[in-house]
C-alpha cells in the first residue's frame, strides 16, 4: 500500500520589509502631491478675497465722489474735486473700515463701520473731510486713494508726460477755464497698515515716496459738469 504524505503549507502572516517600504512610498509620494495643490488653492483663495475688497473700495470710493452731498453743499461737486486736485496736483481720499466705540452689536459684538473722505487740507468742505481721530480705531488696512489728471484728459489741458512723481498734472489750475464737461482722473490705491490705538497714521501723501511704491490698484474715473 502506498503511503500518501500531505504537504502541508504553513501560511504567511504579515508584510515584508519591501512591501513596508514601497507602501510608505507610495504613501510619501500621494501626500507630497496634495499639499503641491494646496498651495495654488489657497493662493487663488486669497487672490479671490484681494479682488473681492478692491472692488468694495472702488465702488465705495466711486459713490463717494459721484453722489456725496458733503463735497460741495449747494454747490459743484465738479467744480470742488477738479479744484482739489489741480491746487496740489492731486487730492487724497481715504476709505477705511473701523470699530465704533458709540455702539454695541448682537452679544456686544463689535459694531464695524465705513469712513471714507478727501484728507484735511484739500480744500473741498470740511464735511467731506474723513475723521482722523477714527484711524486708531482702523479694523483693518487703511486705503489712500490718490486722485490725478487722467491721461485721458487732453494733452491741451495738463502736462505731456507724468512728472518726476509719476503724476500728469493739469495745465489750468481755475476750474472757470476748464473746458470740458467732464474730468478725467487717475485713482491709485494703496494699502497701509492701521496704526492702532496707541500708534499714529501720517495723512499727508508723500508722492515720492508713494512713487517707489505698487499701488494695489490703479483705475480711471471721472465726475460730469
Amino acid at each position: 500500500m502506498k503511503k500518501r504524505i500531505i504537504t502541508s503549507l504553513t501560511s504567511r502572516s504579515g508584510f515584508s520589509m519591501i512591501e513596508v517600504v514601497l507602501a510608505i512610498g507610495i504613501f510619501l509620494v500621494t501626500v507630497l502631491a496634495l499639499v503641491g495643490l494646496l498651495g495654488p488653492t489657497l493662493q487663488s483663495v486669497d487672490e479671490v478675497e484681494k479682488t473681492d475688497e478692491v472692488s468694495s473700495i472702488v465702488n465705495t470710493l466711486n459713490a463717494f465722489l459721484q453722489n456725496s452731498p458733503d463735497i460741495a453743499p449747494g454747490g459743484s461737486k465738479f467744480n470742488a474735486i477738479y479744484s482739489a486736485v489741480a491746487a496740489g496736483g492731486e487730492a487724497t481720499v481715504f476709505i477705511f473700515r473701523y470699530y465704533d466705540d458709540t455702539a454695541t452689536g448682537t452679544g456686544n459684538a463689535p459694531v464695524v463701520r465705513i469712513a471714507v473722505g478727501f484728507n484735511t487740507g484739500e480744500g473741498v468742505n470740511a464735511g467731506s473731510e474723513v475723521d482722523q481721530s477714527l484711524f486708531a480705531d482702523a479694523a483693518g488696512p487703511i486705503y489712500r486713494a490718490v486722485l490725478s489728471a487722467s491721461s485721458v484728459t487732453p494733452e491741451t489741458l495738463r502736462s505731456a508726460v507724468r512728472n518726476g512723481v509719476g503724476i500728469y498734472t493739469l495745465a489750468q489750475t481755475d476750474v472757470a477755464n476748464y473746458p470740458e464737461g467732464y474730468f478725467a482722473m487717475e485713482v491709485r490705491i494703496f494699502a497701509e497698515a492701521p496704526p492702532g490705538p496707541q500708534g499714529t497714521f501720517t495723512s499727508a501723501t508723500n508722492l515720492t515716496t508713494l512713487n517707489d511704491e505698487e499701488p494695489i490698484f490703479t483705475y480711471n474715473t471721472a465726475v460730469v459738469r
